[in-house]
């Protein structure tokens, strides 16, 4: 019922625009997805993310794909992610290597998140699956979503600074 409460809620959100952050909708570049549900199809990337930075999150070093950051263009990331021709200026076997990684982990199986994105995240990534990947199959099969964890009976969160590893959680009430 959340989901149903937030689709119609979602008429009245803008998702997206013709300027500031975002990405540019595909089919019509004058147009941005707005920026917080842009950040919805993260999971896409994570799918290669090991073979273009190597283990760096901060995207300095080059991974094992040998392909550095100024040339992860569009046309690299359309090939990946919806089949579309390689790059001829990139070398083919690590753009192989990284679609094959991507066609194997997606679509989402199942995505666990916290019920208090149902009215965010969790709805817009649908939205922004429909609108990057034609194919109703490249859209997740499923989502969990759960309850807060409560620490001292307040919701556990970063925000409220109780937040713990789950190898803390473990030390301390083991």
């Amino acid at each position: 019922s959340a989901f149903n409460e937030t689709i119609n809620w979602l008429s009245e959100w803008a998702c997206s625009r013709s300027f500031g952050l975002g990405t540019r909708m595909p089919w019509d570049p004058k147009f941005l997805i707005e920026s917080l549900s842009d950040s919805t199809i993260y999971m896409a990337y994570y799918t290669i993310a090991h073979l273009l930075q190597g283990g760096d999150i901060n995207g300095k070093a080059v991974g094992p794909a040998g392909i550095p950051a100024d040339q992860c263009t569009d046309e690299l990331f359309d090939h990946v992610f919806l089949g579309r021709p390689a790059p001829a200026n990139l070398p083919a076997g690590p753009l192989a290597q990284m679609r094959r990684e991507f066609e194997f982990w997606y679509p989402l199986d199942l995505r666990v998140s916290g019920k208090d994105l149902i009215n965010n995240h969790l709805t817009m990534s649908l939205y922004n699956h429909a609108a990057v990947w034609d194919d109703e199959a490249m859209w997740p099969r499923s989502i969990y979503t759960n309850g807060h964890v409560l620490v001292d009976s307040r919701k556990m969160s970063k925000s409220e600074g109780n937040f713990l590893t789950l190898t803390d959680a473990c030390a301390k009430y083991s």
